[in-house]
């Protein structure tokens, strides 16, 4: 996970105009001078504005001035597949050790976490920690620090430090990218060849440099530059001819994980799919977690029956609390089958409150007078009136 230096991602090689020159002076000052003013910095741009090149930038440039420094680069799918494997693995604490471990973190594509919880969750776990040993610096694509889908509390870290726009590139940046692309490959372009790929549409730098490079290829095999009405043909993308190109490299990605975890033990394969599954309703899975830590095998039958039970009635226990409109029906609580004691005892409590308020309700009735209906009285009511009679006849 150690950066390389690459001559292609420098602070050289980024082209600066008015726009982007606080994003570039910002991550050119978290590069000499690791944690002491940016940290964490989060550049966040349109996609193709460079967020990538910066990034990469950073990391070669502090490993140049400190040689021994750790630099780790990570895009987010690539820290997601590493959290997988390490949950099917049980290394889940070998892989914090070796984030901890880093003297710089580079996060790239971090708007690519929205939804993946469990990475999320490390994260937000190890960040304070992190943030304490390493220069960090994130990349997400958007035109604001607002990451939809990633958890808010993940997202206050990213943005804790300075928060910064990287936007597209301008006309005139563009062109200095396609002259740049050129002069770094040995490609002598025609005059006006930079103007003209500047203008292609294309997105960012990444697609002005493969534009200069089929240019290039394309002079090499006629052994001459090619003139104005020629380049943009030549010069423009390729439609793509495999549609199932993109699948198949999908279909290679999550081999690769899913290798991982089919070479531990059977028992901890099913654990960690259990895991992804209860996560995925939901649910915290502490209890399925320690136990995918554990050096033995425990017994798996039980462990997720008793599991799946306590989840059953968390969800009997929360179907009641809505169904007295209460409160405590939005509590965390009903989320973490740890906690099933305390679920039942907030049952409790609002069924008691709900037996007060009924009682409360039925008092506030107006009552009826029971003197005329009291049968003692009718009785002498009626002596008395005998006695009346009797005193008229005699």
């Amino acid at each position: 996970m150690t950066v390389s230096q690459d001559p292609r991602f420098t602070f050289d090689s980024f082209v600066v105009g008015p726009d982007n020159r606080m994003a570039a002076a910002a991550a050119r000052r978290a590069a000499e001078s690791p944690r002491t003013a940016y940290n964490p910095l989060f550049i966040h741009g349109v996609s193709g504005a460079g967020k990538t090149h910066l990034l990469r930038a950073v990391g070669t440039l502090a490993a140049t001035l400190q040689p021994d420094m750790h630099v780790v680069y990570l895009t987010a799918d690539q820290l997601v597949d590493r959290v997988s494997a390490a949950v099917g693995a049980g290394a889940v604490e070998a892989l914090r050790d070796e984030l901890l471990d880093a003297d710089m973190l580079l996060l790239d594509e971090a708007h690519q976490l929205a939804g993946r919880a469990r990475t999320q969750e490390e994260l937000v776990s190890l960040w304070d920690e992190l943030e304490q040993r390493a220069q960090i610096v994130v990349a997400a694509e958007g035109a604001s620090p607002e990451l939809p889908g990633v958890d808010d509390a993940l997202r206050a870290c990213f943005t804790r430090g300075l928060a910064v726009d990287l936007p597209p590139a301008d006309d005139g940046a563009r062109t200095e990218i396609a002259r740049n692309a050129a002069r770094q490959r040995g490609i002598e372009l025609a005059p006006s060849a930079a103007e003209q790929i500047a203008r292609l549409p294309v997105d960012g730098a990444a697609g002005l440099i493969a534009a200069v490079e089929r240019v290039g290829a394309a002079q090499a095999e006629r052994g001459e530059a090619l003139v104005d009405e020629e380049l943009a043909a030549v010069a423009q993308p390729e439609p793509s001819t495999a549609p199932g190109d993109e699948f198949s490299s999908f279909l290679f990605d999550i081999s690769a994980t899913v290798e991982e975890i089919v070479e531990t033990a059977p028992w901890r394969r099913k654990l960690a799919e259990a895991i992804l599954r209860w996560e995925g309703e939901g649910m915290r899975t502490r209890r399925l977690e320690e136990a995918l830590e554990a050096d033995t095998a425990p017994d798996l039958d039980g462990l997720l029956e008793g599991f799946a039970l306590d989840v059953a009635r968390l969800r009997e226990v929360a179907a009641e609390l809505e169904g007295l409109r209460a409160e405590a029906a939005k509590s965390p609580v009903l989320a973490d089958p740890e906690r099933v004691s305390e679920a039942e005892a907030l049952l409790v409590s609002a069924r008691a409150a709900a037996e007060r308020k009924a009682e409360e309700v039925a008092n506030a009735r107006p009552q009826v007078d029971r003197w005329y209906f009291n049968a003692e009285k009718t009785v002498l009511d009626w002596l008395a009136l005998d006695d009346r009679l009797i005193e008229e006849l005699a």
